[in-house]
């Protein structure tokens, strides 16, 4: 069945920072910003900024299972929250996508707008400005979500995660393969030297 993702999440903005973020050793929250993410938009908890935030931040909070959305830029992308934050904002280039039932995983609709179908709405209703496009929140909220039954979303996101595994492991095996290469080409120059 299709559904608009207000039917099935709330959306919200992130939190909107008045000036540059500056980190901050004793700070009350931690912050997750696009440098955060790797290439396979996985988010690496380590690396999270502490920041300073003198006002109430309990809506902007993130927590397992949200989903946040990069709303500007030539490439949008969504992440799944896998494990649980502690006093954790993201920023306001993130839609922050709370699923409110039991119809859809995060994971899964985090999956989806990352496929073909919803990238083309997006980039169909992005503003195209003179520097950045930017996803607005009032177009985001009338993407179209393909919601299968629960048995097939368990599928998607294991063979997703199947994947993911994947390339992982093929880059490691890349990076081992051009070390062999290297050492190899290197103790022949050796050798042909000594000769």
């Amino acid at each position: 069945m299709k559904k608009k993702i207000t039917e099935i999440a709330d959306v919200q903005i992130g939190y909107q920072f008045r000036k540059k973020i500056e980190p901050a050793d004793d700070g009350t929250n931690r912050v997750i910003q696009i440098r955060d993410f790797d290439e396979n938009h996985t988010l690496n908890r380590e690396c999270l900024s502490r920041v300073r935030i003198d006002k109430s931040t309990e809506q902007y909070l993130i927590h397992q299972g949200d989903v946040l959305f990069l709303s500007r830029g030539h490439r949008n992308w969504a992440a799944p929250i896998i494990d649980e934050l502690q006093n954790t904002v993201a920023v306001g280039h993130f839609f922050v996508i709370k699923v409110r039932n039991e119809i859809i995983l995060p994971e899964y609709l985090a999956w989806y707008i990352n496929q073909s179908p919803a990238q083309e709405y997006l980039h169909n209703i992005a503003r195209r400005g003179t520097h950045m496009p930017l996803v607005t929140l009032s177009a985001f909220k009338g993407l179209p979500v393909d919601v299968p039954d629960m048995a097939i979303q368990y599928k998607i996101v294991g063979l997703s995660r199947l994947i993911e595994k994947e390339k992982k492991l093929l880059a490691e095996l890349q990076g081992k393969r051009l070390l062999l290469i290297n050492t190899i080409s290197l103790k022949a120059i050796k050798t042909r030297k000594e000769k």
